[in-house]
């Protein structure tokens, strides 16, 4: 494979406006004023999202030389639409992965914007990471004939790997009780914040729990903790580790050693963090909402909870923790599926079934 990064740079000042010009596009959305009149100015205002002015002349240097394009991720619908056009002019064949959050409606918005469903319902090819959201695409108008559901995946590991990684960890960080892992960003829509009251909420039950927290903006979190009651921050206190942003090397380390992965988030439209603490052998607790429910098999593989349900999140931390063999037994079930049908393998050889009917026009 060969990765060229495009030399593209902001104008002075977009870094400072682009917030703004965001917001204007989602309120426009909003209005409900007809698409004859939307569609011309979310285009306009989507070439600052984000504003590089050497986009589309890079685009096209590089794709008349290319057999498809394939864009990722439309919440950047400055990136997304400019690859839609560059594959039009160039009579190339589109292929999109929106990535969409199928959060609550404010969230949705953010990819259901009048010139992204242009796109969508354009396209050769969409490929979905659940059936959950094929089925939004398909209710905006795409073709369903046209939508692939393919799930990412995982690179399978040793089982016995896990164990020493999981001591590695331990040495590091010790603990005198059940480890509960969060990976992901540390804000409220991904469940952080709910998971932190949950254990604190176990902690003053008697039951001792601890938290690792491991991904981006943890400043939000921390600010979060420390704005709450004194008997909420005395019931964390040397509970909660914010380790931030980790390597691979640690990430695998703490789902090795931890007892349950919470990811109780609203906004994940698959979540491949599940599929990693299956593939360790660890029960999932997740949020029924998104994508998620279709990775998380309710009872089987892990437990599914209302988003934002301190109570019910913490009376699932609580079974996991008071039932071992149980938890195990969910662990040992998720490895087996993610093997079976969640792996990088399976992923490669659905996405190049469909670059080859949408390259031979079917």
């Amino acid at each position: 494979m060969t990765i060229k990064r495009l030399g593209v740079t902001y104008p002075a000042p977009a870094p400072y406006v682009f917030g703004l010009l965001r917001r204007a596009g989602h309120w426009l959305h909003r209005t409900g004023l007809p698409p004859a009149v939307q569609r011309p100015l979310l285009r306009r205002l989507s070439r600052w999202m984000p504003p590089l002015p050497e986009l589309g002349t890079a685009l096209d240097r590089l794709v008349p030389t290319a057999d498809l394009v394939h864009a990722f991720d439309s919440s950047w619908d400055g990136l997304f639409t400019a690859a839609a056009a560059a594959a039009h002019r160039h009579r190339k064949p589109f292929v999109v992965t929106p990535l969409m959050h199928l959060g609550d409606t404010g969230i949705r918005a953010h990819f259901q914007m009048i010139h992204q469903v242009d796109v969508y319902r354009q396209a050769d090819a969409i490929l979905a990471l659940s059936h959950a959201e094929a089925a939004e695409y398909a209710r905006l108008g795409a073709a369903p004939e046209r939508v692939h559901v393919i799930p990412m995946g995982v690179e399978p590991r040793p089982q016995e790997d896990n164990a020493v990684a999981a001591m590695a960890f331990r040495a590091k960080y010790p603990v005198d009780g059940p480890l509960v892992a969060f990976l992901g960003a540390n804000t409220y829509d991904k469940g952080a914040f709910t998971l932190a009251l949950a254990t604190a909420a176990l902690n003053r039950a008697g039951i001792a729990v601890h938290v690792f927290y491991a991904g981006p903006q943890s400043a939000g979190l921390a600010a979060f903790l420390a704005q709450q009651p004194a008997a909420i921050r005395t019931a964390l206190q040397d509970r909660v580790r914010i380790l931030g942003v980790v390597d691979e090397e640690t990430k695998h380390q703490l789902l090795a050693a931890c007892d349950m992965l919470a990811l109780p988030s609203q906004v994940d439209t698959f979540g491949i963090v599940l599929l990693e603490a299956g593939l360790h052998g660890k029960p999932v607790i997740g949020a029924a909402a998104g994508g998620i429910p279709e990775v998380i098999r309710d009872g089987q593989t892990g437990l599914l909870v209302p988003f934002g349900d301190v109570a019910a999140l913490a009376d699932a931390i609580r079974r996991l923790v008071e039932a071992p063999d149980r938890a195990r037994q969910l662990g040992q079930a998720g490895r087996e599926l993610v093997l079976r049908e969640y792996t990088w393998e399976r992923t490669y050889s659905a996405l190049t079934r469909v670059y080859a009917d949408v390259l031979s026009g079917r």
